[in-house]
């Protein structure tokens, strides 16, 4: 025998020989006969039921201490534990785990524990693997009337739903919870199976009878023959639409073609007429002033008779052609085209009396020569191309502002090393006048400025646009968001109805250079966001034809910045209406992830180091609820939530209890809020400076669960 199996008996003969002079000195009929038995077992172990006899006289030792147990209960409270003992030692000392067993069987005589309550539940003893979690479910049942709920409603409830459950800790929870409800309400039954019914929600499991399933099978049935339906007659739209596009391109491209060679004949003719007023003004000149007059007017008259004349048949050749083309083509498609072109071709012709000028839809003015003879080929020279004189343009007034110069931190001519020092010097300044900066905020302004498109990847109320925000400030520019993209015209604006052009905010980020902040890309429409990977390629010289027809160069200050509350991927637990983004966008973004800094919360909450501790505490709580059930927690603690709190503190505006209700309570599972609690009382001792709100938390809690 080792020194230390010596040393441990002495220390059992030692308890053993003080609660036997503890109990001499109870003089009761009752406790002399507890003592005789005491010291019988003691010298006759062929009679002992609990084994070692140190056990036995623990556990004695521990219903003495408890003042719940009068000598005359010592024996019958002895008996119930030795009952206790043959469930859980079924092996005696072989029993595995003996030792932490040993403790756990101790604790039960404690005062109000379960063997001085006599309320040892074997069946759902035997739920657990950690007993300490049973000692933890059966604290919660001491001092209420249970009137047969444990057996009959808890213990069955308990057993089918140890099934859904992988962590012994959230399952402790749920089973705590479901049985305070049970001993608190008349209608046990109902809530047994309002219980059951949400874990098997939780687990996927769903009561669907066959009538039901054969009516889904139907309906998805004659679903899939709508959708086939559906899908042969877009493949005929489509067919037709091809059909009527390419006979729309040769039409235009015929009638582009036949009013060139018209205009390049009326060119042609107007430039003999031309000459010929050159030539009667010449030998009108060498004749007298009386006569000169009179052969210019008769001149002018004859040769603007001509012009009217052939102007009259190139805009009947127009409209012929255009009706041609518009019954030809799909209704509504190209009116307001043709109609701009229709309109742009008249001309009128008249002479003045001092002057002549020529009004077109153009408004051009034809020069004269000292007021008496029209040059009339002038006019027609200043239109060098077709698409001028009989498809105008309508081009957007840019009055925004003017287009700045390249700005000095973006200026790649510049040394890096030398633009991100002053960017850092800005910082320092800022972080001086009390600014807080995300953990990530750096490499974020470094993908900014080397032009790399951040893609920044975060929850809700993590600070992704505060810190666009603050990458704006450093580098002295102005950024827009322009929110989710549900449609291309959200990126490339559109023709209004009278002619002009609606110009979306990305169309003044790309020209006058801004910052586009793309916020929540994960949340648009995937084949509109597709339409950025034209603005994304970042050469140096790329430019954009925009709707209203203008060539747009890429201003180099022009930066690109995304975010989103998942990678990009699609839906996850908590963000399920998130839509994948196109593969092609996702690589043209460069993706940083920015999570919740503790640090900027710290020193927002500078002033109230109680909440923050909570707040951090809180966090760990659901960090743990994720990791256990293999996903993200509800109702996470948001660095919005921190600035709300602080404004609620600097405000007085709400009191502790009201800060707890709407920022940690209201909307949460009691189940979550169950195993939040438990965390969190597991970790306070290493915040003690939030203890206070930690005890007004959990008496919000325990008011929800009843």
């Amino acid at each position: 025998m080792g020194i230390f199996s010596i040393l441990e008996k002495d220390e059992d003969n030692e308890l053993i020989n003080n609660v036997e002079a503890v109990l001499r000195t109870h003089y009761s009929s009752a406790a002399k006969e507890f003592f005789s038995r005491y010291t019988y077992l003691k010298s006759h172990p062929e009679s002992r039921v609990i084994e070692p006899f140190g056990l036995y006289a623990s556990a004695v030792n521990m219903m003495i201490g408890s003042s719940s147990v009068s000598p005359e209960k010592y024996t019958e409270t002895m008996s119930y534990g030795e009952k206790v003992y043959k469930v859980m030692f079924p092996y005696e000392e072989k029993t595995p785990g003996f030792e932490d067993l040993s403790t756990v069987f101790i604790e039960m005589f404690n005062k109000g524990g379960i063997v001085s309550q006599r309320n040892f539940d074997e069946y759902i003893y035997d739920l657990f693997s950690d007993k300490l979690n049973y000692v933890k479910w059966a604290k919660n049942i001491i001092g209420n009337p249970q009137d047969g709920a444990i057996e009959g409603f808890v213990r069955p409830y308990g057993i089918e739903a140890r099934a859904y459950f992988l962590d012994e800790d959230c399952f402790t929870a749920n089973l705590i919870d479901v049985t305070l409800k049970v001993l608190k309400t008349a209608d046990r039954q109902a809530v047994i199976d309002e219980e059951l019914e949400k874990l098997r929600r939780m687990s996927g499991i769903y009561d669907v009878n066959e009538a039901a399933l054969l009516d889904a099978v139907r309906k998805i049935q004659m679903a899939q023959v709508l959708h086939d339906r559906v899908t042969e007659l877009v493949k005929v739209v489509e067919e037709r639409v091809s059909i009527l596009d390419a006979t729309s391109r040769n039409s235009i491209q015929e009638v582009k073609t036949s009013c060139d060679d018209e205009v390049k004949k009326a060119k042609y003719e107007l430039s003999i007429i031309d000459e010929k007023l050159k030539a009667a003004y010449e030998e009108c000149v060498a004749q007298q002033k009386q006569v000169v007059l009179y052969e210019k007017k008769k001149l002018i008259d004859e040769v603007y008779a001509e012009a009217e004349e052939r102007l009259s048949q190139l805009k009947a050749a127009a409209e012929k052609t255009i009706n041609t083309v518009k019954l030809e083509m799909p209704e509504g498609i190209t009116e307001l085209q043709l109609e701009a072109a229709k309109q742009n071709t008249e001309i009128k012709v008249k002479a003045t009396g001092t002057g002549v000028k020529t009004a077109t839809g153009a408004a051009k003015v034809i020069p004269d020569y000292n007021n008496t003879i029209l040059d009339a080929s002038a006019y027609l020279s200043q239109s060098n191309e077709y698409a001028e004189v009989y498809e105008p343009q309508i081009m957007a007034s840019d009055n925004d502002v003017e287009i700045p110069d390249i700005n000095p931190l973006l200026d790649e001519r510049k040394p890096f090393s030398d633009r991100y020092q002053e960017a850092m010097d800005k910082k320092a300044y800022m972080t001086a006048m009390g600014e807080h900066f995300h953990q990530m905020f750096d490499d974020v302004l470094i993908a900014v400025m080397e032009n790399a498109n951040p893609y920044l990847i975060g929850p809700s109320g993590c600070g992704k646009t505060y810190m666009v925000s603050q990458i704006a400030k450093i580098l002295g520019m102005d950024f827009i968001d322009i929110g989710y993209i549900n449609e291309e015209y959200d990126i490339l604006g559109f023709q209004t109805a009278d002619g002009g052009y609606s110009r979306p905010n990305f169309y003044r980020c790309y020209k006058y250079g801004k910052i586009a902040f793309c916020d929540e890309l994960d949340n648009g429409n995937s084949r509109a966001t597709v339409k950025l990977n034209s603005f994304l390629s970042n050469l140096k010289d790329a430019s954009y034809n925009f709707p209203n027809g203008e060539n747009v160069r890429r201003h180099p200050n022009f930066r690109i910045i995304g975010a989103g509350n998942t990678d990009g991927n699609g839906a996850d637990s908590n963000y399920n209406s998130r839509e994948k983004i196109e593969e092609s966008v996702q690589q043209r973004f460069t993706p940083i992830y920015v999570g919740y800094d503790n640090e900027v919360e710290k020193k927002i909450l500078a002033d109230y180091p109680d909440w923050y501790s909570f707040l951090v505490l809180f966090r760990m709580a659901t960090d743990e609820w994720g990791r256990k059930n293999y996903g993200d927690a509800p109702g996470i603690i948001t660095t919005r939530d921190a600035t709300r709190i602080k404004k609620y503190r600097d405000n007085n505006s709400f009191d502790m209890n009201k800060i707890l209700e709407y920022e940690f309570i209201q909307t949460k599972d009691i189940t979550y809020l169950a195993f939040i609690e438990d965390h969190m009382r597991q970790n306070i001792m290493n915040y003690g400076n939030a203890e206070e709100i930690f005890r007004a938390f959990c008496a919000k809690v325990d008011s929800r669960r009843g």
